[in-house]
């Protein structure tokens, strides 16, 4: 009895999830076969460089690959929001810019710009919470940027 009860559940989930639309990511389709990432080695290269692996498309270091990646700025700035009580700060701003440009079939494209912000609520008696929570907040900038990059990427090489 228990175990058509699971068998019926289980069932009904796959169900559910399949009528919803849910589908799993898949790697990015991409008609290159060869990138190069210049001008940056923070970890948003490091992303670009994970998302391009997972579609099996090879790193060419030497300046000749299908697809050049020229990263000509990454600024990260944090803002003060607003102030609390006796001008303390409540809540800050996080902005992660990246400026750069593509090299598709021997052409550079105009300099291009991606931003991704953040805000957040400080208390400073939570000190140690709230680095960790900005610290996150980054890396989820990072991961956004990268996910952008490579979503104009893809659109610019379909035209």
């Amino acid at each position: 009895m228990k175990k058509n009860r699971f068998l019926i559940f289980c069932l009904s989930m796959l169900l559910i999830l399949n009528s919803c639309g849910f589908q799993l990511r898949k790697p990015i389709d991409l008609d290159y076969q060869s990138y190069a990432i210049t001008g940056d080695s923070s970890g948003l290269s490091k992303l670009i460089h994970k998302q391009f692996s997972f579609a099996d498309i090879k790193e060419n270091k030497e300046g000749s690959a299908d697809l050049i990646i020229e990263i000509m700025s990454d600024k990260f700035e944090k803002r003060i929001l607003s102030l609390a009580g006796r001008g303390q700060v409540g809540e800050f701003e996080l902005i992660q810019t990246v400026e750069y440009r593509l090299k598709m079939e021997g052409q550079w494209s105009e300099p291009r710009r991606l931003e991704a912000i953040r805000e957040y609520t400080y208390d400073p008696s939570l000190y140690n919470a709230a680095r960790a929570e900005e610290a996150l907040l980054k890396e989820s900038m990072i991961e956004q940027l990268s996910r952008s990059l490579l979503t104009e990427i893809n659109n610019l090489g379909k035209k």
